[in-house]
């Protein structure tokens, strides 16, 4: 057990102190505070820890709505520190990283709503429980009401464990329309559990009268439906198809604040060749295929191309192509020009064959939607070193209560 003050916040969520010539890196606590800390890792230049006691508490600490829930970490600060803290991140880290010390990160731009907002969840469930992971294992945290949910979602939930018996599903996978409200859900369970999903599946229907469909999932089995397979969501004027499994913005509100400042960043004429490169189910390129000659997304993942066409046919969008795979497997193939393109990598980042394309390529303008800063930094700084200025940094939170910050990243090629 150490005690120890804190002088500021990492990337990770967790406030920053100094012990024996190490870094330490504490969950749970707050710059400016005084603390006792339990270790759970020790290295040579770094420990890792949890807050147990708090000794001097700074003004920014509020009480939490969930004590001990791993999945809302941020939960303890008061929101408007949560802002400054995720600005000043993304300023570290393109100082650090990127070499970027004087790039011109903006204020965090708060969320329409800090609670409440998530329109899909992962749960896990075991023995009649649901819940998630504890954090760094996989011992579950059976919650009752998740605060992050939207409330359709939170009934839902009820419904199914008013259900359960015992046949806990591995997984939960559950999305709603906000826009009209109705829920799809997929349940994963390993094969041979013993467990019957598809029973599972109809007693949730028969109860939750928003729950529209349910997707079974056993591996090695052929994938099963009740009821509806996709859900219909609205997003920057277009009504897009989605399947419970398919990635899309978990925050609406907060995406159409994304969405107009990536049209803002890539000022369209009408005349461009637009690329989304990682462009999942088409959040962006369907919205401004209106504003741009032609637009060209690559995305890995099957399901989520399977969407976004079927998306961009329900909207009658004719200049919008979908290409399968890995970004810098197929990026070689596409010829120029592209005057444009907007990036949405996941965690990751881009790949360094990617960053080389683009550079190929030599679109006028990028606009970068990150939701890591460290391989924000790191692309950026070769996207500086091939000839890019970063004209600006917006962070978004889209994820209210927890350390991710997204932010959106608008370069300009030095010649344009």
């Amino acid at each position: 057990m150490l005690e120890l003050s804190l002088d500021g916040m990492a990337q990770g969520g967790e406030a920053v102190g100094r012990w024996d010539e190490r870094v330490v890196f504490a969950s749970g606590g707050l710059p400016g505070e005084r603390v006792r800390v339990q270790l759970s890792e020790r290295h040579d230049a770094y420990a890792r820890g949890t807050v147990t006691a708090v000794l001097e508490a700074a003004p920014e600490r509020i009480v939490p709505r969930l004590p001990g829930a791993d999945h809302i970490p941020w939960q303890h600060i008061d929101y408007a520190a949560q802002l400054r803290f995720k600005r000043q991140i993304v300023a570290d880290q393109l100082a650090k990283i990127g070499g970027l010390p004087d790039a011109p990160v903006a204020d965090t731009l708060a969320a329409p709503h800090p609670w409440g907002y998530r329109n899909s969840a992962r749960l896990h469930g075991a023995n009649g429980e649901l819940g998630y992971f504890a954090a760094a294992s996989r011992e579950l945290q059976p919650i009752a009401h998740d605060p992050l949910l939207l409330p359709v979602l939170n009934e839902a939930l009820a419904d199914l464990r008013m259900v359960l018996r015992d046949d806990s599903p591995d997984e939960i996978i559950l999305r709603t329309s906000e826009t009209y409200g109705y829920v799809l859900a997929a349940l994963r369970t390993a094969h041979g559990s013993g467990a019957d999903p598809l029973l599972l599946a109809r007693r949730w229907r028969t109860r939750c009268a928003a729950l529209a469909g349910v997707t079974v999932l056993v591996p090695g089995q052929a994938e099963q439906v009740l009821g509806a397979a996709h859900l219909i969501e609205e997003l920057g004027g277009i009504a897009f198809q989605l399947r419970p499994t398919s990635f899309f913005q978990v925050n609406r509100a907060a995406a159409e604040l994304l969405l107009t400042l990536v049209r803002a960043g890539l000022k369209l004429s009408g005349t461009e060749r637009l690329l989304d490169l990682y462009c999942g189910a088409g959040a962006f390129m369907l919205p401004l295929a209106a504003q741009v000659r032609e637009v060209v997304g690559i995305e890995e993942f099957p399901n989520a191309v399977e969407d976004g066409r079927a998306s961009a046919a329900l909207n009658a969008v004719t200049n919008a192509q979908f290409l399968a795979g890995r970004v810098e497997a197929v990026l070689p193939k596409v010829e120029a020009p592209a005057e444009a393109v907007v990036l949405d990598p996941p965690r990751r980042g881009c790949h360094p064959q990617a960053i080389a394309q683009l550079l190929r390529l030599a679109p006028a303008r990028i606009v970068y939607v990150s939701c890591q800063p460290g391989t924000l930094a790191r692309d950026l700084k070769l996207l500086v070193a091939g000839g890019y200025s970063v004209a600006s940094v917006q962070p978004v939170d889209l994820f209210p209560q927890t350390a991710h910050i997204e932010s959106v990243t608008v370069l300009m090629r030095e010649a344009y």
